[in-house]
This record gives C-alpha cells, sequence and structure tokens, in this order.
C-alpha cells in the first residue's frame, strides 16, 4: 500500500481526524520532531483498540493530545541516554577485564592472533557449528586492526556487522611505529561491544570462569560471584542489543529482549546492576525512577504507559 507524502497541515489534519487534539504549535513540532519518530513510534499507548478495530485505522482515546505522545517521545529519549551513559562504562569494564584474564594468560605480545590462543570447538559458547567461522573472522579482525590488514568473511561478519573507521587509532598506530606490536589492552580499544561479546566467547573456558571472578570483584560486589560463563555472555547479547537501541534511537521504554526474554525495562536494569557497583547501579535506579515520577507528573495521560513497564508511580 502506497505512503503518500503528507504536508505538515495534512498531517495535523489527519491527526485530528483519528482523535488527537492537536495545539497551535503542532506543524513546528512535526517539524522539529518529525511525525514518524513521535507518532508511529509511541501512539500504541494512546490508542482506542475498540474503535480502531471498528474504523480499520487508527483511533486514538479520548482526550489524547499530541503533547501527550510527544511527552513519551521525550521520556523515552532521556531515559535512552542515561542507560547509554552506564552501558559505557559497562563496556569500558569489559574492555578491561577481558583483556587483563586474557593477557594473564598468553604473555606474548600479539598471542590473540594465533588460533590457538582460544576455545575447543566443543566449549564454544555459540555451537560447535559456528566455531570455526567465528574464529577465522575473530582472528582477521583483530589482525585488521593491529596491522592494518583488511578482515575477511567468517560467520561472525555477518553476525557483527559493526565496524569502526578504518582510520588507525593514534594509540594503535603509536604501538605499530615503536614496539614489536599491538598489546590486546591497546587494541580493544578499536573495537566495538559487539566485538567484544565475540571474543568473550571464544575464550577457553577456564579464562572465562577467571572473567566472572575479575568482573564481580571489579564491581565491589562481595563473596563468590554468582556470574557463570554462559550468563555472561547471555548478559552481553542482551546489553550489545540494547547499546545499539540506545545508539540509534529505538524505542526503550516499553523494552523487551529477544535474546533473554525479559520482558521489561525493569528487569533490564537487573542485567546492567550486575555490571555497576552498588552506587552506580543505586544511582541509576534513583535517576529513572525520579524520571519517571517527573513525567507522570506532568503528564499524568502517561500513566498508561509507565506503569505498563513497572517503572514507578508519581
Amino acid at each position: 500500500m502506497d505512503k503518500p507524502f503528507k504536508t505538515l497541515d495534512e498531517q495535523v489534519e489527519l491527526l485530528r481526524r483519528r482523535g488527537m487534539g492537536c495545539g497551535s504549535h503542532a506543524q513546528l513540532l512535526l517539524l522539529r520532531e518529525g511525525y514518524y519518530a513521535v507518532v508511529n513510534g509511541y501512539r500504541l499507548p494512546f490508542l482506542d483498540p475498540v474503535a480502531s478495530g471498528r474504523a480499520d485505522d487508527d483511533r486514538f482515546l479520548p482526550g489524547t493530545s499530541l503533547d501527550d505522545v510527544h511527552a513519551l517521545f521525550c521520556f523515552d529519549r532521556e531515559l535512552r541516554a542515561a542507560t547509554f551513559f552506564r552501558l559505557m562504562s559497562i563496556e569500558g569494564l569489559m574492555r578491561s577485564v577481558l583483556s587483563y584474564v586474557f593477557c594473564n594468560r598468553h604473555r606474548q605480545t600479539e598471542a590473540y592472533l594465533r588460533p590457538q590462543s582460544y576455545s575447543r570447538q566443543r566449549d564454544y559458547l555459540r555451537g560447535e557449528a559456528s566455531f570455526e567461522g567465528d574464529l577465522e573472522w575473530m582472528i582477521n579482525t583483530l589482525e585488521h586492526h593491529a596491522r592494518g590488514v583488511e578482515a575477511q568473511g567468517g560467520a561472525g561478519a555477518t553476525a557483527s556487522p559493526e565496524r569502526r573507521d578504518a582510520r588507525p587509532d593514534a594509540r594503535v598506530a603509536h604501538y605499530r611505529q615503536n614496539h614489536d606490536g599491538v598489546p590486546l589492552w591497546v587494541l580493544f580499544n578499536e573495537l566495538t561491544f559487539g566485538n567484544l561479546k565475540y571474543f568473550y566467547a571464544l575464550m577457553r573456558r577456564e579464562e572465562q570462569e577467571e572473567a566472572t571472578g575479575r568482573l564481580w570483584e571489579a564491581c565491589e560486589r562481595g563473596g563468590t560471584s554468582p556470574l557463570t560463563r554462559k550468563g555472561v555472555f547471555h548478559d552481553l547479547e542482551e546489553l550489545v542489543a540494547v547499546r545499539n537501541t540506545c545508539a540509534h534511537g529505538e524505542r526503550l521504554y516499553d523494552y523487551a529482549s529477544e535474546e533473554t526474554g525479559h520482558r521489561s525495562y525493569r528487569e533490564l536494569l537487573g542485567v546492567m546492576g550486575r555490571y555497576l557497583t552498588p552506587a552506580e547501579e543505586a544511582k541509576l535506579r534513583s535517576e529513572v525512577e525520579a524520571l519517571a515520577k517527573r513525567y507522570l507528573h506532568e503528564h499524568p495521560r502517561l500513566e498508561r504507559a509507565l506503569v505498563g513497564v513497572a517503572l514507578g508511580r508519581a
């Protein structure tokens, strides 16, 4: 079905026909933020399912305004910003711990380019069938960054398409020119969070098990680490997906994970909390609760959306 272009006047008229209140500033709001981003992205909690079914088209609940939908859009943008800030901390933690554990057990500077430095096929967390392709891709990717050699094919190349600009990092270039090789802890700054997920999956079983303890220790958690090697991998799958959601401006308030089956942002906070210090986790939870309360106080009609994902009440 064709979707013809609509002017700002036509967009506002369409919303009014569907039962949405639009003030005098509606055109400027849609010009600034975009109809598709605001209305198509955040209209669902405001739809009247019975009236929409009868009309075979969107119909909004009585009293809904464009300001309500835009408020949910703005809430989600602030939620992504707060989440992304903490995800950067988690990504940094992963870079530090994984490089430390690997380099402590593989003392040669560029041991990461040797296939024998990695997992046995039967222990591979992504499954034996994916092992050879993923290992080849990982080593090619590392070699590309360490020596400027372009990575080739491999199963992982399709599964993790994130790539950085080909321009070499100044730190990597320094080690290329002045030392015998590029250490992994330097090279890791070139890799994406998605790359780190694959690297962890390819580490040897005993190194993954050490990493679980180191992660727990680094987050200032007491006692024996409850993290498992498989659990950390599943968490990484989820955290990488959420990182991409935040970076690409996708919806987060009604979060649901295909990787783990988590069905609320509240559950996501539990995953993130495993890789934050207690103080960091408490601050993130406090920020999210305060954000939800502020928006619910200023825009009571958001309760239907925000309470549905268990973020809190005003």
